[in-house]
C-alpha cells in the first residue's frame, strides 16, 4: 500500500476530507473498530484500545505501523 492510499483509506475511516500526515484526529468508538479491522488486515498488526487513545495525529497511525511499510 502505498502512501496515497493509506490516507485515503483513514481518511474514509475518520471521516473526513483532504488529510494528511499532520492532520489532527479524533478516534471514535465507530473508529476505533474500523482502525483495528484495517491495520490487522492491511499491515497484520493489532492495536490496543490503549494505544488508540493515544493516537492525535494521522502521523501517530504511521509511527506505530512503521514508515517503512507504507511506500
Amino acid at each position: 500500500m502505498n502512501k496515497k492510499e493509506f490516507l485515503i483509506e483513514i481518511q474514509d475511516i475518520m471521516l473526513l476530507d483532504n488529510i494528511n500526515e499532520t492532520t489532527a484526529i479524533e478516534v471514535d468508538s465507530m473508529a476505533s473498530l474500523l482502525l483495528i479491522a484495517f491495520l490487522d488486515e492491511e499491515f497484520s498488526t493489532s492495536i490496543s484500545q490503549e494505544q488508540i487513545k493515544s493516537i492525535k495525529y494521522v502521523s501517530d497511525i504511521i509511527e506505530f505501523i512503521g514508515d517503512e511499510n507504507i511506500k
